[in-house]
Formats: structure tokens, C-alpha cells, sequence
């Protein structure tokens, strides 16, 4: 049996597509526990305790942001297993030293994005060298580490996202107005939907974008209402709300804010189309989602969301730099209505669970970690 230790950042204490990623691998290493394939325990930088829906408790040690005593608690557990797998290359100092303490153990890492965009140098690049083998989310995040980090192709694997196993996903792909009368939306009202943290220091989800080309959608299609979904800071808040006015879409525009967990379907649900012209998303389980959901999608063709929408077979892709495409796309959307086409969502919302059911993406992670 495979001991497997897995380091991770952070998984419970925090909320975002890093963190959704390393909840689901953990329950998939929970459930190949279960099945007998290994044996796994992780240790976390920033978390305190597990979520046991996920992973249980007593195998889940969490340093609560000591960084030094994650460093020397992982570099001491890593010798009671045979494969280590790093979450994220910012923990490349563990990773680095734990190959060199111990060189005959198999030392993995999880790629996500924009972590390993770029030329990476310093202790990075050495546990670049070193590593046995990489796990990427996308096909784009592989050929970016392949041509700025000059890392071999058969190094890397990719491994893309899953359906949280405790996403909820709906009976029906009929249309749900809770969330429209909530928010004062009418029932006939055209629907454009984005989820995302709204950082301004994260300034590459398209967002704003979307709301440049919404004023040319509204000359020819007034009723449409774009809800953009998600934690905001109160520079971004603000900053919205500048080009909202300065384009004359009062009353066209609502950020709702964080929402709550149990809340994301019925979001889902209310939208006619989701749209998130990304430049920087390693993969985009938010896409997956809106799909399973029944709900269209637009996003970006220059990152990892193509890859998540199967390079345009799942959903329509667009140039996030391009307004013009923006509007294309939407105006496009409007006049298909595909959201009311219980056939054509019902196609695509099967052909997303076939790629990304978690039971396909736990087999996929035993292949990687018992039997290559």
C-alpha cells in the first residue's frame, strides 16, 4: 500500500478556486483510504483543522500560519511516507528539502496557474529541477511551465479539476427565480451571471469587461441584467461602481457579495447565461458548475478556461481583451436563448459530469499515485 503525504496552503479556513481544488483532493485521497488503494495524512500551512465532510480530523494537522513549524513538522512526517505531493509551488522550500533528505522518496507537485506563469527563479526553479513529477490543472498551464520553465513534457501530467462532491447539483435544469426576487430581477429579464472574488489587486476576471460591453448590449436588448457574484474589496467595490455610472448602467448592474455555500445553485440557477472572460484562470471550476447547473457560458480563450469548456465544445469562447467579442458573444446568447432548451443543457451538463464527475477525477488520481 502507497503512503501518500500531501502538504497543502490552505483547503479549509479560506475560500477560492485553490482552495475548492486542494478540498476536493483531499476527499478523493479519503476515499481511496476507504478503498484500500493507500494510506494518506496532510499537513496544512494555514489551516487549523479539517472540515470532516472532506477528510478526517485526526489525519489532518494543521499549523495555523507558523510557517517554521510547518517547514520542520512536514520535513519530519515526509519520512514515514513514500510519495509527497506539494499543493503549491509557493511551499517549493519543502518540497526542495524533503527530495534532498530524502532522494529516493517520490516528490509530486500540484500546478494551478499563475503560480508557474512566469520564469520562475531561486529555490523554485531547484525544486523545479528536482521534482519527480508535476500535476497540471490544464493543458495550458503544461505548455506554460514547458516553454517559460524549460520542464520536460513527460514530467507533467495533466490532472484537471472536479465537481466538489457536495456540490449540489439541481434535480431540474429548469429556471429558478428565488434568486431573481431577491434581488428585484423580473422573470423575463435576460440574466448574465460571473462568481469570482472581486479583488483589486486581482484585476484579470473580465468582469469589467463585460460591464464596458454590456452598455453596447443594452442600446438593442434593454432587458438584461448582469449580477456579478462574490466577495469584493472596497477599492474594487468602488471601482465598479465608477464604470457602471460612467456607462450609464444604473439599474442594469448587481453585486450581491459573498454568498454562502449553500446558496451557489440557486445563483446558478437564476442565470440565462454565465459569462467570465478570464486571462489568468488555470482552469475555471466555476464554468463546470454554471454547466451542471443548465446555464450557457462564455469565457476567455487566452488561459485555462478553454481547457475546462473542452476548447469551445462546452461553451463559447471569446478574446477577453476584445469588447467587441464580448458583445458578440452576449448578443449571440440573447438571441439563441439556449438556457430554455432543456435538450441542449441537458447535452452539455452530461458531457461536464462525463469529464469531471469526482468518481472519474479519484480514479484518475489512484492511476497517478498507485499504479504510474
Amino acid at each position: 500500500m502507497k503512503k501518500i503525504l500531501f502538504l497543502n496552503l490552505v483547503a479549509f479556513s479560506k475560500n477560492g478556486g485553490i482552495e475548492r481544488f486542494n478540498k476536493c483532493f483531499l476527499h478523493a485521497l479519503f476515499k481511496l483510504d476507504g478503498q484500500g488503494d493507500i494510506y494518506s495524512e496532510s499537513i496544512s500551512a494555514y489551516d487549523s483543522k479539517a472540515n470532516t465532510a472532506y477528510y478526517p480530523v485526526e489525519k489532518y494537522k494543521g499549523y495555523s500560519e507558523r510557517k517554521s513549524q510547518f517547514v520542520a513538522g512536514s520535513l519530519i512526517a515526509a519520512r514515514k511516507f513514500d510519495t509527497i505531493v506539494i499543493g503549491h509551488i509557493n511551499m517549493a522550500v519543502v518540497g526542495y528539502l524533503i527530495k534532498k533528505v530524502y532522494p529516493s522518496k517520490r516528490v509530486l507537485l500540484i500546478t494551478h496557474g499563475i503560480d508557474v506563469w512566469h520564469q520562475v527563479g531561486g529555490i523554485k526553479q531547484k525544486f523545479l529541477n528536482v521534482v519527480d513529477g508535476i500535476l497540471s490543472v490544464s493543458q495550458f498551464t503544461k505548455s506554460k511551465l514547458i516553454e517559460l520553465n524549460n520542464v520536460p513534457d513527460e514530467k507533467i501530467k495533466v490532472f484537471p479539476n472536479t465537481i466538489d462532491p457536495y456540490f449540489s447539483i439541481p434535480a431540474s435544469l429548469s429556471k429558478d427565480n428565488t434568486m431573481r426576487m431577491r434581488y428585484g430581477i423580473g422573470e423575463d429579464t435576460f440574466v448574465l451571471y460571473t462568481l469570482t472574488r472581486l479583488s483589486s489587486t486581482e484585476l484579470f476576471k473580465g468582469y469589467d469587461k463585460v460591464l464596458v460591453a454590456l452598455k453596447e448590449v443594452i442600446k438593442t436588448n434593454p432587458n438584461v441584467h448582469y449580477v456579478i457574484a462574490g466577495k469584493y474589496d472596497e477599492k474594487e467595490k468602488s471601482r465598479i461602481d465608477n464604470i457602471v455610472e460612467d456607462n450609464g448602467l444604473q439599474g442594469h448592474v448587481t453585486l450581491t457579495g459573498f454568498l454562502k455555500e449553500e446558496e451557489l445553485t440557486a445563483h446558478y440557477q437564476m442565470a440565462d447565461t454565465y459569462i467570465m472572460p478570464s486571462k489568468k484562470e488555470g482552469f475555471g471550476i466555476v464554468f463546470i458548475e454554471a454547466l451542471v447547473c443548465g446555464v450557457p457560458v462564455i469565457g476567455g480563450n487566452a488561459d485555462g478556461s478553454a481547457d475546462a469548456l473542452l476548447q469551445g465544445e462546452l461553451g463559447t469562447l471569446v478574446n477577453p481583451d476584445s469588447v467587441e467579442d464580448i458583445v458578440g458573444a452576449i448578443k449571440k446568447h440573447i438571441s439563441e436563448r439556449e438556457r430554455d432548451n432543456e435538450t441542449k443543457v441537458k447535452e452539455k451538463q452530461q458531457k461536464t459530469i462525463e469529464h469531471y464527475a469526482f468518481d472519474k477525477y479519484t480514479q484518475r488520481l489512484k492511476n497517478l499515485l498507485v499504479e504510474s
